[in-house]
């Protein structure tokens, strides 16, 4: 019924919204393209993800995670974490110094 006189139902001023923007409660869509990709982010959070599946599986009854092996595997995936994204950081820093400014 609301096609008919060339607008929708829910519409305001008979205005047809950008829906494909919107979350299902009304609120705008953030934008994703201002935040660059964090490749230490993703191995800090794939380390974690791991340990607690060990101490999941460990919980289970499937695995025998001991502390002593656990607790250093996730000392050195953090570490590695970091280590990723302080790499990452210089190669931004260095690849925008080298670029030429507009």
């Amino acid at each position: 019924m609301g096609d008919r006189f060339g607008h929708r139902f829910g519409d305001r001023d008979g205005h047809r919204s950008d829906r494909s923007r919107r979350h299902s409660l009304g609120h705008a869509a953030p934008d994703r393209s201002r935040h660059p990709f964090e490749p230490g982010k993703l191995v800090a959070g794939l380390v974690i993800l791991g340990v607690a599946a060990a101490y999941g599986m460990d919980a289970a009854g499937e695995w025998d995670v001991r502390p002593e092996i656990a607790l250093p595997a996730l000392l050195c995936g953090l570490c590695v974490a970091a280590l990723t994204s302080a790499l990452t950081y210089a190669f931004r820093r260095r690849s925008s110094r080298a670029a030429p400014d507009d």
